[in-house]
């Protein structure tokens, strides 16, 4: 499992997209959740979390190197 340095509020977003996600995906699983109050003590799988934190932080790092950009531009500065 990779460190993605997440702040606690970033990880608890993504567990409870998670946990939303999965009570709104109407699948016929057991494990998934079919209220709103099992949604809350849902504990989505690992590998679910650790593809969600990737998928943050590609997005994450991918902003800021927009924002350089659009910094660079702004500024008149060739890249």
């Amino acid at each position: 499992m990779a460190e993605w340095n997440l702040l606690p509020f970033e990880e608890a977003k993504l567990r409870r997209i998670a946990a939303d996600e999965a009570l709104l995906a109407k699948d016929d699983h057991g494990y998934l959740p079919k209220t709103p109050e099992e949604a809350e003590r849902f504990s989505p799988h690992e590998w679910v979390l650790e593809a969600m934190r990737h998928a943050y932080s590609l997005g994450r790092v991918a902003g800021g190197h927009r924002a350089r950009e659009e910094i660079r531009n702004a500024l008149g500065v060739k890249s």
